[in-house]
């Protein structure tokens, strides 16, 4: 017998939880030697093969494909210059890059989904010259996150740097899922050399770089810095090995490495739902965590199930206590005042969460007016969905739950309206919470109203993006300051961006059918402010059909303080009277104790807070009676 020591298999599984497995929730139900226990093969969309499963798509949802996908045969390929990629560096544009980009996985989508709805030949040719394309392209992601380890910045990418960012990963997976889908179709036009690049392609650009390397900044293998960029990545990395990789042990322990990183992004989550980020970024933040767990659960064949995880289980609830109505959202952080992506997101996370006003909310936004943002349309995974989430695409029309109300108060946020099922009357909502939350905006405090389903009073959301967006001058932006959220100028100042500016005592009651939130703000502003108290308390009394905005301050250093109110409509001034008419009924608003009152118009030049907002928003500008030091404002809304 040989003394010779057995040589560790290329690929270990260590259980040992003092390496970066083991670290939560999510390990402790998949330790790695259960995950190369349970993995096993990954169909949840049938292939171009089943003209069965295909041909059960219903008429609706097929035509409006089909129709996408003959656009996309006759479409220009867009073309990526280095140029054009250099404009980050040169000006901070993102835009004229990304804008292609995104188009080129757009079309490649579509005309994915249109090969496999009618199995015609003519779609594989162009499918093939895309693949292709996009094989050659020097980086998958964006301008944005060309990160190297050797360079601070780049006008270019390094080509011999594989960086995994949220697009090279998605990128990453829209290859994997059309080969799945195509299979022998693309292989045949292309031949065996054509399905090696992909996959080579996928491997060399993800899986190995994820494999050797530990500083990626959204793995959070120290436990902290996890955010919407680690479920995002992660379900996209999920994705390429479970559809491309062959080695089952090297497949394993990706999918181990991948469950490490998810278990601290669940550990950051609150555990009433709520999400920092702001509606917009659930979709692409607790949304991807779902796609996540829905492939680990299908590719062990059930064995694998992480949504009972307490924080798991209730991240569906934020999006429906978000809603106002029709396609119109309550925003927060850097999002958008309307649903944007597709209903299935909403319904998958409802099926599988077992929340069926989730699954009512998104079978009412699926039929809503308004159609899909642009970005929303480049994912496959989601178009599939779109086309086989069950319990969804045929589901008959569905009132949306429109809940009476909901207190999140990990996250410090109120959501209150008139009556359940209703958009009827006033919603009310107000924030607490801190000034370094996940796409911060300074909003500590902040309410928002909405009247009959329409904006009123509003969080004016987040512009195209840029340089400055992400950087040191992101509070330059208007749209990032208190000013914007209908929160006081004190003393020419508004609040500061750190996790020290923070609202303390918040809390909810109830008096009858009033709900009431009240919170000390003072502490949001810098030191020059020379406020020492100040407390905001927003009611919605349901029995009167008002809201109450009731601020109180002291400061001996105060000297002057003004009060914006952002408007999506324009306020209508008559003599001493200001009203509002936001969806065909006036809305009376009484201010106590006011010195003056201006009307500021903002025109918008932004393309994304235009297609928002229209033209302009409004301002008014509220300055409380003598003395500034020591005052209140009471705001009244009356229909």
């Amino acid at each position: 017998m040989s003394d010779t020591a057995t040589e560790a298999p290329p690929y270990a599984l260590p259980d040992d939880t003092s390496l970066p497995y083991g670290r939560g929730e999510l390990t402790g139900i998949f330790p790695p030697s259960r995950v190369r226990a349970r993995l096993a093969g990954w169909e949840p969309f049938p292939k171009i093969t089943d003209r069965a499963g295909w041909q059960a798509v219903p008429a609706r949802v097929r035509n409006q494909t089909l129709a996408r996908a003959e656009e996309a045969l006759q479409a220009p390929w867009p073309e990526l210059r280095a140029s054009v990629f250099a404009d980050f560096y040169r000006n901070g544009d993102r835009s004229r890059f990304e804008l292609p980009h995104f188009e080129r996985r757009k079309l490649l989508r579509d005309l994915v989904l249109g090969a496999c709805l009618t199995d015609d030949q003519r779609f594989i040719d162009p499918i093939m010259d895309a693949v292709w394309s996009i094989c050659e392209e020097s980086f998958w992601g964006v301008a944005a996150h060309s990160f190297s380890r050797r360079h601070d910045q780049l006008p270019l990418p390094a080509t011999d740097e594989p960086v995994i960012d949220l697009f090279a990963a998605e990128t990453g997976a829209q290859l994997a899922w059309t080969r799945y889908l195509l299979g022998e179709r693309l292989a045949d036009a292309g031949g065996v050399a054509f399905d090696e690049r992909v996959v080579a392609e996928i491997d060399r650009r993800l899986l190995t770089p994820f494999l050797e390397r530990d500083d990626w900044h959204w793995l959070a293998k120290e436990r902290t810095g996890a955010n919407n960029w680690t479920p995002w990545v992660c379900s996209n990395l999920l994705v390429a090995t479970l559809h491309t990789e062959s080695d089952t042990d090297r497949r394993a322990v990706i999918v181990s490495k991948i469950i490490a990183s998810l278990d601290v992004y669940v550990d950051q989550l609150l555990l009433d739902g709520g999400c920092s980020e702001g509606q917009s970024y659930w979709a692409v933040g607790p949304a991807k965590l779902i796609d996540c767990l829905d492939a680990l659960y299908g590719a062990s064949n059930g064995e694998l199930n992480g949504f009972d995880v307490p924080k798991v289980a209730a991240t569906s609830r934020y999006p429906v206590a978000m809603h106002v109505g029709g396609r119109r959202m309550i925003q927060h952080a850097d999002g958008h005042g309307v649903w944007l992506l597709e209903g299935s997101v909403l319904h998958r996370a409802g099926r599988l969460l077992d929340d069926q006003q989730a699954r009512d909310l998104a079978v009412q936004l699926r039929d809503a007016p308004g159609g899909r943002h642009e970005r929303a349309k480049t994912n496959l995974w989601r178009g599939l969905s779109e086309l086989f989430e069950p319990g969804f695409v045929d589901a008959p029309p569905t009132a949306a739950p429109l809940i009476k109300e909901r207190w999140f108060g990990d996250l410090q946020v109120l959501v209150a309206r008139e009556q359940e099922g209703s958009t009827d009357g006033f919603l009310l909502c107000m924030k607490a919470g801190n000034n370094a939350e996940h796409h911060n905006h300074n909003d500590v405090g902040g309410v928002s109203v909405a009247v009959d389903g329409h904006h009123l009073v509003i969080d004016p959301g987040v512009g195209v993006y840029s340089k400055k967006t992400f950087s040191p001058q992101r509070y330059e932006l208007w749209e990032m300051n208190s000013d914007w959220h209908c929160l006081p100028i004190i003393n020419g100042v508004v609040q500061s961006a750190g996790e020290q500016f923070a609202a303390s005592s918040a809390e909810v009651d109830h008096d009858g059918n009033s709900v009431t939130m009240t919170a000390e703000l003072a502490a949001a502003w810098p030191p020059e402010a020379g406020i020492h108290s100040y407390r905001r308390s927003a009611t919605l009394d349901r029995d009167n059909h008002r809201i109450v905005v009731s601020d109180r301050w002291q400061g001996e250093g105060v000297t002057s303080l003004v009060l914006p109110l952002t408007l999506a409509v324009p306020p209508i001034l008559d003599s001493d009277r200001i009203s509002f008419d936001p969806g065909g009924r006036r809305v009376e608003l009484a201010i106590d104790r006011a010195a003056e009152i201006a009307v500021e118009e903002k025109p918008q030049d932004d393309p994304n807070l235009r297609e928002l907002w229209g033209e302009r928003i409004w301002r008014l500008l509220i300055t409380p009676a003598e003395p500034v030091s020591e005052g209140s404002l009471t705001l009244t809304f009356r229909l």
